[in-house]
C-alpha cells in the first residue's frame, strides 16, 4: 500500500512540474507538505532511497525534481547556482530568516549579485582561518572525550543524539566565536537548532507550510534568537567588529544574527550529522591507523559518503536542463526547482563500486566526494560554494574517531 502511494505521488508530481501553472502549483504544494512530513518522520536516507528504488536516481518528490544521478548531480554542484529559500528538504519563509543568508543567495552568473561571493570569501579568509586556529586549545579534545564517556555510560540511541548535539554546540561555538558555553547556553543552542517545534526551532519556526499558523506563537523562538545574538555580539570573535566591504557593511547586530544562523544551521547541524556518521557508519573492527591523518580523513569521508551529512542542494534552473526522470528523458525549462541529492549521488553504483560497503580505500573517494557541496575534497581553497567550515568539521570528526577508538573494547 505504501509503494502505491509513493508511485502515485511521484508520477503526479512529475506531471504537475511539467505542466506548471497557478492551479497545478497549488496541488504541488500539497504534495510537498505531505512529503516533507514523511521525510522528517522517516529520515532522509529512507525517504530518498525508497523512491529511488522504484523510479531510479532521478524522480519528482518534495514538490521538485530530485537528481540522484552522480554525473548530473556533480554538474549541478559545479555550475553557477540560482538559489531560493530552500534548506535541504524544506521550503522556508524568507521573512523568518536573515536577509543575507548565504545558502539562499544566487551566484552572480546565475542571475544573482556578487553578494554571495563576497560573503563566502569573508567566511573562508577571516572566520574559518581564525576558528581553525582556536582548535589547538585542549578544551576541544576535552569536549570530545567527555562526549564519548557519556555515550559509553548511557548508549541508548536517543541519549547518544542528545550527547552529540551538546558536544557539537560546545565545540562549534567555541571554535567560531571563542565562546565557552555554559550549560544554560548549550540548552539554548540545542533548543533553537536541534528541536523541531514550530514555536522554538529556528528551522521549524520558518518551515512552510507548518510554521505559517504559528506566526503569533514565536515568542520562545524570538527569545532564543535574541539572547544568542547578544551572546555572539559580545564574543571574542566580534568584539572588534567594524562594518566593512568584506561584510557588505552590515551592522554589528545584523552580522551577529547572520553568524548565529550560519553557525547553528551549517556549523552545528552539519557537524552533528558528520559526527553521528563517524559513530554509526565506521565499523569498530575496521583497522584504521590513528597516527595517520590521511587514513582517518578517508575513513570519515567514506562514512559521510554512506550517509551524507547534507542530503540536498536545491537550485532553481537558470537555463534548461535535460534529465532522465522515472527512466524517461525530459528537458526541464528555466525556473524548475531541482535538488541535487548528495545523499543519493554518493551511493550511485555507476560512480562507486559496491556503494553500500564501507571501503575508505576507494581509488576515487577524494576525487568524487561531493559531501561539502563541491566535487572533490581538498582542505585548501574556498571554492565557489564549498562549505567554508569543512576543515573544522573534518578535524572534529577525525578527533572524535580517535577518542571513540580509544574507548573501544573488542568483544
Amino acid at each position: 500500500m505504501g509503494n502505491l502511494w509513493v508511485r502515485f505521488s511521484c508520477s503526479t508530481q512529475l506531471y504537475l512540474i511539467i505542466h506548471q501553472n497557478c492551479i497545478t502549483n497549488i496541488f504541488l504544494s500539497i504534495f510537498y507538505a505531505i512529503d516533507v512530513l514523511a521525510y522528517s518522520l522517516g529520515g532522509a536516507r529512507e525517504f530518498l532511497q525508497r523512491r529511488s528504488d522504484l523510479y531510479g536516481p532521478n524522480y519528482a518528490s518534495l514538490g521538485r525534481i530530485i537528481c540522484g544521478e552522480y554525473n548530473k548531480c556533480a554538474k549541478i554542484i559545479n555550475s553557477p547556482q540560482q538559489r531560493g529559500a530552500f534548506l535541504g528538504r524544506a521550503r522556508l519563509m524568507p521573512s523568518r530568516v536573515s536577509r543575507n543568508f548565504p545558502l539562499f543567495l544566487s551566484d552572480s552568473d546565475a542571475g544573482g549579485s556578487d553578494l554571495h561571493e563576497i560573503l563566502h570569501q569573508h567566511f573562508w579568509v577571516e572566520l574559518s582561518t581564525s576558528a581553525f586556529g582556536r582548535l589547538s586549545d585542549s578544551a576541544f579534545q576535552d569536549y570530545l572525550r567527555e562526549g564519548v564517556e557519556k555515550i559509553n555510560a548511557n548508549g541508548k540511541a536517543r541519549n547518544v543524539k542528545k550527547v552529540v548535539q551538546e558536544m557539537t554546540a560546545k565545540y562549534i561555538f567555541h571554535a567560531i566565536f571563542g565562546l565557552v558555553l555554559t550549560e544554560e547556553q548549550v540548552k539554548a543552542v540545542t533548543d533553537l537548532f536541534f528541536s523541531n517545534g514550530p514555536t522554538s526551532s529556528y528551522v521549524g519556526g520558518a518551515l512552510r507550510p507548518y510554521a505559517v499558523p504559528f506566526g503569533c506563537l514565536q515568542c520562545k523562538r524570538r527569545r532564543l534568537i535574541s539572547s544568542l545574538t547578544e551572546l555572539v555580539m559580545s564574543s571574542p570573535a566580534l568584539e572588534n567588529y567594524v562594518p566593512n566591504d568584506s561584510t557588505v557593511f552590515m551592522s554589528k547586530i545584523r552580522y551577529a544574527e547572520l553568524m548565529l544562523e550560519l553557525t547553528g544551521i551549517a556549523g552545528c547541524l552539519g557537524s552533528f550529522n558528520l559526527c553521528m556518521q563517524v559513530l554509526n557508519d565506521i565499523p569498530q573492527e575496521y583497522p584504521i591507523n590513528l597516527e595517520d591523518k590521511m587514513e582517518m580523513t578517508l575513513a570519515v569521508l567514506e562514512a559521510a559518503r554512506l550517509r551524507a551529512p547534507v542530503n540536498n542542494v536545491n537550485v532553481i534552473l537558470h537555463k534548461e536542463m535535460a534529465l532522465s526522470v522515472n527512466y524517461t528523458p525530459y528537458v526541464f525549462p528555466r525556473g524548475t526547482v531541482v535538488a541535487a541529492s548528495i545523499g543519493l549521488a554518493s551511493l550511485d553504483p555507476n560512480e562507486f563500486d559496491q556503494p553500500m560497503e564501507f571501503n575508505p580505500k576507494r581509488s576515487n573517494l577524494i576525487k568524487s566526494s561531493i559531501i561539502f557541496n563541491h566535487v572533490g575534497f581538498s582542505p585548501v581553497g574556498s571554492g565557489k560554494r564549498q562549505c567554508p567550515g569543512r576543515n573544522i568539521a573534518m578535524k572534529m570528526a577525525c578527533d572524535l574517531l580517535v577518542e571513540n577508538r580509544k574507548s573501544y573494547a573488542p568483544p
